[in-house]
């Protein structure tokens, strides 16, 4: 169980920046009655959060043995512990961004709220399923999802009361989980190809490898990301204009 905690850490301990920085930065657009600003900061927040956390998730799930396989060599079991695992590591991704606009917005006792109701709702949920016999650990999977998930909803609607965001569902959570879902499917197959013709660890490195450059190239296809929220990335500008001379996006 240890060794999944680690591998689900991992993507939103990355996330952390983002709702780290997001905090003074709500907190300055307020102050400032700039709300405009503070509903496109925290829009772009959550939805990078997603285009960050959604690849791991559809990674974890499509190569979870041989990842297990890849870092935990002789002790390589908990394959489904990992897959289940991977699905609230989204809803905690998410959260912890809405924490951080909470935070900016005075809000800091929500996230303390919300987290204790779900804690008090997965703890009935282990009772119930862990003693389940045709469930077991897996319930702990299961209630971690259900515990995140309250947790989200109730954040989101306070953030929601308090801030317009300016989220397209179709754009900005339907395709970016669509990207993710075609990745880790082609992932899947290419390790499944390429454990044929060598060792599983170089397969595994060359199938995650490959799994982030389609995840890529799913997002320009679809061009998930507008010419605006690219430039709020590191060296936006530079990437945008290299993509419009390539002809993969049109000078807006």
């Amino acid at each position: 169980m240890s060794k999944v905690d680690t591998l689900v850490n991992l993507p939103t301990a990355i996330n952390v920046a983002f709702s780290t920085a997001l905090t003074p930065a709500i907190a300055a657009a307020f102050a400032k009655k700039d709300y405009e600003t503070a509903s496109k900061r925290m829009s772009f927040s959550m939805f990078a959060s997603l285009l960050i956390v959604l690849p791991c998730s559809a990674g974890f799930i499509s190569l979870a043995q041989p990842i297990l396989n890849l870092i935990y060599p002789s002790a390589n079991n908990g394959a489904e512990v990992l897959m289940i695992f991977s699905i609230p590591m989204i809803f905690i991704a998410l959260n912890q961004t809405i924490n951080g606009g909470l935070y900016g917005l005075n809000k800091t006792y929500v996230p303390a709220l919300a987290l204790a109701i779900g804690a008090v709702i997965k703890f009935i949920l282990n009772i119930i399923l862990i003693s389940n016999p045709n469930i077991e650990i897996m319930g702990a999977g299961i209630s971690s999802i259900i515990c995140q998930m309250v947790a989200f909803l109730i954040t989101f609607t306070v953030l929601r009361k308090n801030i317009k965001l300016q989220i397209k569902p179709g754009r900005m959570v339907i395709t970016p989980i669509l990207a993710a879902t075609i990745m880790g499917i082609c992932t899947y197959f290419i390790n499944q190809g390429l454990n044929l013709i060598m060792g599983q660890s170089i397969s595994t490195i060359l199938s995650i490898i490959s799994g982030g450059i389609i995840y890529v190239l799913m997002i320009l296809l679809f061009k998930i990301l507008k010419k605006e929220e690219m430039m709020m990335i590191p060296f936006g500008n530079k990437l945008y204009a290299l993509l419009v001379k390539l002809r993969i996006y049109k000078e807006e």
